[in-house]
């Protein structure tokens, strides 16, 4: 409880709520106003914290960050393919540059690799050996 009332008890966080007192008091939860008034009589005075400049010149920021932020929100839901495009950019397929002719049969395959052709004849050629073996 301490550590909370030691939170909204700060002056910057005190300081909207000083500047619009009639927004604060309609959308606090009650619990802030109750800390607001255990710790009211703790303070001198409640613009001991901030210089009267500050506090003259505070509705003018509050009202540009708020046109901001207004401002800032998307006017249409982003489509799918303009998320993925979003999402892929840069993970493209890289090209492959290690590509040799099989010395067995002569297509094209990835250096140090087994070639695709000579394995798929190679595993047909077992499966008609099994075949062989089982049917008689």
């Amino acid at each position: 409880m301490a550590a909370i009332r030691a939170t909204w008890a700060t002056p910057l966080f005190q300081l909207p709520a000083r500047a619009f007192p009639s927004l604060t008091a309609l959308h606090s939860p009650p619990s802030y106003r109750l800390l607001q008034f255990i710790s009211h009589p703790l303070r001198s005075s409640p613009d001991a914290y901030v210089p009267h400049a500050i506090i003259f010149s505070l509705p003018s920021i509050l009202s540009e960050l708020w046109e901001s932020i207004l401002r800032a929100v998307p006017k249409k839901k982003t489509p799918y393919t303009a998320k993925r495009h979003r999402q892929m950019a840069g993970k493209a397929l890289k090209d492959v540059k290690s590509v040799t002719n099989c010395p067995g049969c002569g297509q094209p395959k990835r250096a140090h690799l087994l070639c695709p052709t000579c394995v798929s004849e190679v595993k047909r050629h077992w499966r008609e050996e099994e075949k062989a073996a089982v049917s008689t």
